[in-house]
C-alpha cells in the first residue's frame, strides 16, 4: 500500500515539475506559448522528449533569449529564431519588453519543416519605430525604476533554482542529444524522500492500529 501510494506521488511530482518548466521556458520567448500544436518547442516531441537544436541552442545561452540566440537559424530552415516566433528585429526581453510584432503565423524554431510567411516581417525596418504624425508626443518618464517586490525576487529566485537543475541534467553524459532537461535529479531525490516518509507513516499507523484494545481481546484465546 505504502509503495504504491509512493509510486503515484513521484509519477505526479514529475509531471508538475515538468509542466512548470515548460511554462517558465514559453514566458522566456517571444509568442513561446503560441506555436500551433506544440508545448515543449526546445524538444524533439510536441509534449517533451530529448533536445532537438533549437533547444540546444537556447541550454548554450543559458536559458535567456539573447540577441545572438534570436538571430540563429536553429533548424537550419532560412528563417531566424526570432523571425519564426514573431521577433525580427530581436526586440524581446523577458519581463522588460514582451511585446512582439505578430502572434499569429508564429512557426516552429526547432523544426525544418515548419516556416513563417516571409511576408510577416518584409516591410519591417529594424531599429525604426513607428510614430504615428497625430499622436501627441508624451513627455520621457525620468522616474527611477521601481524597486523588485519580495515576491519578484522569490519567482526569480524559483525560476533560477529550476534552470540551474535543468542545465545540470542537460549535461549528464548518459544522455543523448541533450536529453531532457526537465528529469532533475533533484527533483527525483525530493520525490525518493517523499516516499520513505509516507512508507514509514503508514507501516507505524499499522503497527498503532494492532496495538488497540479491541483488536487485542480479538486475538486473546477463547
Amino acid at each position: 500500500m505504502g509503495v504504491r501510494v509512493g509510486f503515484v506521488a513521484i509519477c505526479v511530482m514529475v509531471a508538475l515539475s515538468e509542466t512548470g518548466a515548460y511554462k517558465i521556458f514559453q514566458q522566456k520567448l517571444p509568442n513561446g506559448g503560441n506555436v500551433p500544436g506544440v508545448d515543449a518547442i526546445g524538444h524533439e516531441r510536441a509534449g517533451g522528449g530529448p533536445n532537438n537544436d533549437f533547444g540546444l541552442d537556447f541550454i548554450e545561452a543559458m536559458f535567456k533569449y539573447t540577441k545572438t540566440f534570436c538571430e540563429k537559424d536553429s533548424d537550419g530552415d532560412g528563417q531566424t529564431n526570432g523571425q519564426e516566433l514573431g521577433d525580427p528585429c530581436c526586440e524581446f526581453e523577458f519581463r522588460a519588453n514582451e511585446k512582439v510584432r505578430w502572434t499569429e503565423g508564429v512557426s516552429h524554431p526547432g523544426d525544418p519543416e515548419l516556416k513563417s510567411d516571409p511576408a510577416l516581417w518584409e516591410g519591417i525596418v529594424c531599429g525604426a519605430e513607428l510614430v504615428d504624425p497625430g499622436a501627441a508626443v508624451e513627455p520621457e518618464d525620468t522616474a527611477e525604476p521601481k524597486e523588485k517586490t519580495t515576491e519578484d525576487k522569490a519567482k526569480e529566485k524559483a525560476e533560477e533554482t529550476t534552470l540551474l537543475a535543468v542545465k545540470e541534467t542537460g549535461n549528464q553524459p548518459e544522455l543523448t542529444a541533450g536529453a531532457p532537461a526537465l528529469h532533475a535529479s533533484v527533483m527525483l531525490s525530493a520525490g525518493s524522500l517523499t516516499v520513505m516518509i509516507i512508507y514509514v507513516g503508514v507501516k507505524r499507523w499499522g503497527r498503532r492500529t494492532r496495538n488497540l484494545p479491541i483488536f487485542r481481546r480479538r486475538r486473546e484465546p477463547m
